[in-house]
């Protein structure tokens, strides 16, 4: 259990999963993101994932907040 907040996607509520490596050399702490539907699914922004980049989090990736359902 990790004691976060499932990802939901905004154009379908399905459930997503991230993956993110991140490399902790020197204390850095952005990591290599990638995130898409748990499982495959009809979904309107289909076409923006998966979603994948560097950031702190994965709310930090370019076009998260398209992609993303709000936080809680």
């Amino acid at each position: 259990m990790s004691g976060h907040q499932p990802l939901l996607c905004r154009g379908c509520a399905g459930h997503l999963y991230a993956v993110c490596t991140t490399d902790h050399t020197g204390g850095n702490k952005v990591g290599q993101w990638e995130v898409d539907h748990e499982m495959p699914m009809s979904c309107p922004l289909a076409g923006l994932l998966p979603l994948t980049g560097r950031g702190i989090s994965v709310h930090d990736l370019p076009g998260a907040e398209e992609v993303l359902g709000p936080r809680r």
